[in-house]
């Protein structure tokens, strides 16, 4: 984390400072060792502070992953669609694996917590929203590349949640290296993971 004082009055420099001390974290100390007062340290500002712009811990766990799920937005409409669908998705994997390691795990508690406390704040709701829009952005990067490709995909709305899951599970796998045990190397695995996605979302 950058160690440049953010100038006064630079709210949103001030967020960014936030988010980041989050991120950091998280990924050393999972969901559990995410407090507001932590958060504070790790970006040089009061608790008092870090409540200003957030209203607890689930709030900030959900920017962060609407910052992270905006980014792969971006990649899924700007992915060239020539590549095939195959193609399409080897190109953004690295990024469903950071998200997944630096979140999926902890992803399980944030949700216990938020649906257990009824809370439903305004970066809660944000990120539930942002989390639809990847999926119809995924749903039309698919269709507009199998269209490129001389292809029709399976007209099934449970498509583009399936293909998610899929590439969660192949995240989950790389960073827990499940099939490099059985001697498969990771390059094998998203080879053939993401051809035997593109099979089966193609029409016959």
């Amino acid at each position: 984390m950058s160690t440049e004082q953010t100038a006064w009055g630079d709210a949103e420099g001030r967020r960014r400072d936030i988010l980041s001390s989050a991120e950091l974290i998280l990924e050393e100390q999972g969901y559990a060792g995410l407090t507001m007062r932590a958060i504070a340290v790790g970006a040089g500002v009061s608790s008092g502070t870090v409540y200003q712009y957030f209203s607890g811990k689930e709030d900030v766990f959900a920017a962060l992953m609407e910052r992270r799920l905006d980014d792969l937005q971006r990649t899924l409409a700007q992915v060239d669609r020539s590549l095939g669908i195959a193609g399409v998705l080897k190109e953004i994997e690295p990024q469903i694996t950071d998200l997944w390691r630096r979140f999926g795990r902890s992803a399980a508690q944030w949700e216990a917590k938020v649906l257990s406390g009824g809370r439903r704040g305004k970066e809660v709701a944000g990120s539930a929203q942002d989390y639809r829009k990847t999926l119809k952005a995924l749903a039309k990067a698919l269709t507009e590349t199998a269209e490129a490709c001389g292809q029709e995909l399976i007209d099934d709305p449970a498509l583009p949640h399936w293909v998610w899951d899929s590439l969660i599970g192949l995240a989950d796998d790389l960073l827990l290296q499940g099939a490099r045990i059985n001697r498969v190397k990771p390059a094998q695995l998203i080879e053939f993971a993401t051809g035997a996605i593109e099979r089966g979302v193609i029409a016959r």
